[in-house]
């Protein structure tokens, strides 16, 4: 259930040549540090965490091993 919920949350990105992931949906997530929702326009970048989350870090991390973030609910 986990996997499914950020599969979806991962569908709402595209990675940029540099590195960071640009937002094209707005997606929303529900964790240890409250609810939040990413912003289309919005790019995200591993080590910038926003209001206490590391989007970008999530991502790579999916990219490249498939590992989604413990303890975070996605809608």
């Amino acid at each position: 259930m986990l996997r499914d919920g950020f599969a979806k949350f991962v569908r709402a990105f595209v990675r940029n040549p540099d590195g960071s992931w640009f937002c094209r949906a707005a997606s929303h997530l529900i964790g240890p540090q409250g609810p939040m929702t990413v912003t289309p326009g919005v790019s995200y970048r591993r080590g910038r965490p926003i209001q206490g989350y590391d989007v970008g870090q999530w991502l790579d991390d999916w990219n490249d091993h498939e590992v989604a973030p413990v303890g975070v609910q996605f809608l």
